[in-house]
């Protein structure tokens, strides 16, 4: 990865630096949002079920 800027050492640099410059940081961010989905949609399916066996189990 690049820095945003050109220097050969650290004098003269200020400021912040974001280390995710020019990165593919919005493929990652959906990448994490599906996986977030998917997990509660499978959470919520599993609370359906063992809802579903306690109530019918009498």
């Amino acid at each position: 990865m690049e820095a945003p800027f050109n220097a050969t050492s650290w004098d003269g640099v200020t400021g912040a630096i974001y280390a995710g410059y020019g990165s593919v940081e919005g493929l990652w961010l959906i990448v994490c949002l599906i996986l977030v989905v998917i997990a509660v949609i499978g959470g919520w399916r599993h609370e359906g079920h063992a809802y579903r066996a306690v109530t019918h189990k009498k």
